[in-house]
């Protein structure tokens, strides 16, 4: 990048490349402008643009068919890369700024929606040939994360990853700087993928981390009634993939599934029982009707099989043909196949594939490939896949190499998971795991949030791990029983990269509906009730255990208290996930060992602690 130059054109950046006038400009100055988020206007040839050193990260991908385009959303360069199909080759790429996390095209326009969750902003932009120029930004949900757009009534609809909300935008498409957020909805999870089924009145929402589906009626979203109708549970967690079937009858789920009933030894993570990845086939009728008839009519696919898994499936996209397209993020494949087939083939793309579209008209399928920093070319009739670079990379820090083994599902046996299999984005499914580090089998335990976790040492429910490297030396081999015994280095790359996950922020700050007041009153009463000698800040934990009166199911009492860091972005609690909500710790179970602190508090004092909690 040392070639580069910024140039400010009629108040637009430029990055162009130096002449020989004698004029210099930093590496890090150059990074840094880019990464400000100025808009920057076509580089000079492809040729120069390879030559641009930065890791990109794509994330979303979308097709302009009358401009014969792919447009590639980049999250950590905050840029969007333009691809030629004809030539095969970037032509140009355009910094937005910010975390941009998902993108949509407004059908029948060369229109662009794309979520910032530094921003906290939906965009919109019109779609040149290899420009882009920027039309609006509409406030919506804090940390938006997904979006779907509704043809039918011009509604956006948008989800918020740490707000827990989902938002509605009415999107005006002759005047973009006119549309607007009609409603924000509070979820009771963690909201991702968006689908709308075929009767045009409902839509689902999958959860982020559990296994959880929630039913919408949107027949009155256009004047923000957006109406929930009902949760739909089933035993899966990370719904990284939600599509309704070609002839409309099923709803596709692409998902993994922890068995909490299976131990952590080699045959159990050899034939898919302890973790397996699947799609699931539900009939839309039955999710329209819920209960005891979700399954009524439901078929499952496995995506992999013993000795040959698939880690981490990541997106599902369905064609018209009845053809469905599943990435495998976790082991640099994709698999496919329809409805009847009885398994799925299978194909190798880039590393960590997180997105994808169908080519109706040329019978091919294009594939981001997050860490390969590139595009795959699928022909599933010639079984050929071809991948194609986003540009010149840099060389990896070590953090960047604990990334890319965090979400590696090849370190486990056979690839059936990687550590994002259960630590999901760094965070938690939200499930119980039957694991050897409490040195017992029979006593599942939940999986903790690795957000925040630095400087909280030791680790585990037994505190037996004094360091992230012990800790992640256990999980490699004892949990996802790693067939060769992990190197230092990555472990220590592992380490880097799970110290450097910041704790999510509150729920409430998220929000907007933080009470200053009532966290001020529940400090204090954290304070005068004991919780600080186990939940010592500024990491509220300590080293030491405790029985504090909870018995596992083989017997074990003496717990090493988990730090509160980010714990109001929990679902559940204590080690069997048997508290539901943070007032049912103290209003349903306290601590039945002693006052160890929180007992016998009145409900006005429960409703102030939980609100202290929730802005740690």
């Amino acid at each position: 990048m040392d070639n580069y130059r910024i140039m400010e054109r009629r108040g637009i950046l430029h990055l162009l490349p130096f002449s020989h006038s004698g004029i210099f400009m930093s590496r890090k100055l150059v990074v840094i402008l880019l990464l400000i988020g100025f808009f920057t206007s076509p580089l000079q040839s492809a040729d120069q643009l390879m030559e641009v050193s930065v890791l990109r990260r794509p994330v979303a991908i979308e097709q302009v068919s009358d401009l014969n385009r792919l447009i590639v959303l980049n999250q950590r360069s905050a840029s969007l890369s333009f691809f030629d199909l004809t030539t095969r080759q970037v032509i140009n790429e355009v910094a937005i700024g910010g975390k941009p996390t998902d993108m949509e095209l407004i059908s029948g326009t060369n229109l662009l929606a794309v979520t910032n969750e530094a921003k906290h902003l939906v965009s919109l932009y019109e779609v040149g040939s290899h420009t882009l120029t920027p039309l609006a930004d509409i406030e919506v949900c804090t940390y938006p994360r997904h979006l779907k757009f509704d043809a039918s009534n011009s509604l956006l609809y948008v989800s918020g990853m740490w707000s827990r909300q989902l938002a509605v935008l009415q999107i005006n498409q002759k005047t973009p700087s006119a549309s607007e957020l009609l409603q924000k909805v509070d979820m009771e999870f963690t909201p991702h993928n968006i689908v709308f089924l075929p009767d045009g009145k409902h839509m689902v929402v999958g959860d982020c981390f559990g296994g959880n589906l929630i039913l919408f009626d949107k027949s009155a979203a256009a004047i923000g009634k957006l109406k929930k109708l009902g949760l739909r549970k089933f035993p899966g967690h990370n719904v990284r993939g939600l599509q309704v079937s070609a002839d409309g009858q099923m709803l596709i789920v692409a998902h993994q599934m922890l068995n909490e009933l299976a131990h952590t030894v080699r045959n159990d993570v050899h034939w898919g029982l302890l973790m397996s990845n699947d799609l699931r086939w539900l009939k839309v009728e039955s999710v329209l009707q819920g209960g005891d008839e979700l399954y009524t009519g439901a078929h499952m696919h496995p995506l992999g099989e013993a000795g040959n898994a698939t880690g981490d499936p990541s997106c599902l996209a369905v064609a018209k043909n009845g053809t469905v397209v599943v990435t495998l993020g976790g082991v640099g494949e994709i698999a496919y196949g329809k409805e009847d087939d009885f398994s799925l083939q299978r194909l190798p793309v880039g590393l960590r594939p997180i997105d994808l579209v169908i080519d109706e008209v040329n019978d091919l399928v294009y594939v981001a490939n997050m860490f390969g920093d590139s595009i795959s070319i699928v022909d599933l009739e010639k079984l050929s896949s071809e991948e194609f670079s986003l540009g010149k990379q840099p060389e990896l820090t070590e953090r960047d190499k604990g990334e890319l083994l965090f979400f590696n599902a090849k370190l486990s046996h056979d690839g059936w998971m990687s550590c994002n299999s259960c630590h999901t984005e760094g965070h938690t499914n939200g499930m119980v795991n039957d694991n050897f580090s409490d040195k017992s089998f029979g006593a599942p335990k939940r999986v903790f949030s690795l957000l925040g976790k630095a400087g909280t040492a030791p680790f585990a429910w037994n505190g037996q791990a004094k360091d992230l490297q012990k800790q992640i030396h256990n999980s490699l081999r004892l949990t996802m029983q790693m067939d060769d015994e992990p190197t230092e280095n990555q472990l220590d790359q592992i380490a880097v990269f799970v110290s450097s996950l910041k704790r999510p922020p509150s729920i409430d700050v998220a929000r907007g509906q933080v009470d200053a007041a009532a966290v001020a009153r529940g400090k204090q009463i954290f304070a005068s009730s004991n919780c600080k000698n186990c939940h010592a800040p500024p990491t509220y934990t300590v080293s030491e255990r405790f029985d504090v009166g909870l018995i596992d199911k083989e017997g074990n009492q003496a717990f090493n208290p988990p730090s509160l860091i980010g714990v109001g972005q929990r679902m559940h609690f204590f080690h069997d996930n048997s508290a539901k909500t943070l007032e049912s710790v103290f209003k349903e179970h306290s601590h039945p060992g002693g006052d160890f602190g929180g007992n016998n508090l009145n409900a006005k004092q429960i409703s102030d602690l939980v609100r202290f909690l929730k802005s740690l």
